[in-house]
């Protein structure tokens, strides 16, 4: 393991709350000339992040949705890795909404980055990103593979222990059959046992649980009583 990461992984693993973890990476980050650092979780469709954008772009980016089409999220759900971005690279992508994203994310001083991306539980993404509002040829890579993985799980677990992390979650609301048929889920029941229970037809329950999981964001029924026990459904 090089100097670099491993200084970084003992600064984070002494690091006592989200404050002293937050003030590691922004120096990290700018000892390789990057003014901004972000760790995002992603599950569905909440967002748990610390990081050190404007609160006036953090505002904008989760009124506007803009995880829904963020190259870099897209990038890092994709190829689970460290890679290098730069938003002058989207100007040939389609969409006004897009444009207006990358737009923005230049006014607020994001134009290119490294991400170390990795897969978290019931399907998440873990981020690390370094960004900077500079224009650049050439963006290093930071760390090897290995060191990127040590650096994000060091990073995440640090969070996890001292309950540092940010949740933002839009606000999803369900209808009275939507929740009747997800908390039955949550207690362990199949779709022909709510069928028998509540006396609808099992089309319907599915087709319940089924706007329900689109209203999270969630791929599979697992996944969405994950994401609602976490929430205190049960």
């Amino acid at each position: 393991m090089n100097d670099s990461a491993r200084s970084l992984i003992d600064l984070i693993d002494v690091a006592d709350d989200q404050n002293m973890i937050a003030n590691v990476l922004q120096t990290f980050g700018k000892s390789w000339g990057y003014e901004h650092f972000a760790y995002l979780q992603t599950e569905g469709s909440e967002i748990k992040t610390v990081n050190s954008y404007s609160p006036e772009w953090q505002d904008r980016y989760l009124e506007s949705e803009y995880a829904k089409i963020d190259p870099v999220v897209e990038e890092a759900k994709r190829r689970r890795e460290m890679f290098s971005w730069n938003a002058d690279d989207w100007r040939e992508r389609r969409g006004a909404n897009l444009r207006k994203f990358r737009d923005e994310a230049i006014g607020y001083g994001i134009r290119t980055g490294v991400t170390m991306a990795i897969e978290g539980s019931y399907c998440s993404t873990i981020m690390l990103t370094f960004s900077s509002g500079k224009r650049r040829e050439d963006i290093p890579a930071l760390f090897n593979p290995t060191e990127a993985l040590r650096v994000s799980l060091a990073v995440h677990y640090r969070l996890e222990h001292v309950g540092a992390r940010h949740a933002i979650a839009p606000k999803q609301t369900l209808s009275p059959r939507e929740k009747m048929c997800v908390k039955w889920a949550i207690k362990g029941k199949s779709s022909s046992d709510m069928a028998m229970l509540t006396g609808l037809n099992i089309r319907t329950i599915q087709h319940y649980l089924d706007n329900a999981r689109l209203k999270f964001d969630a791929r599979t029924l697992a996944q969405l009583v994950g994401l609602l026990k976490d929430r205190g459904y049960c």
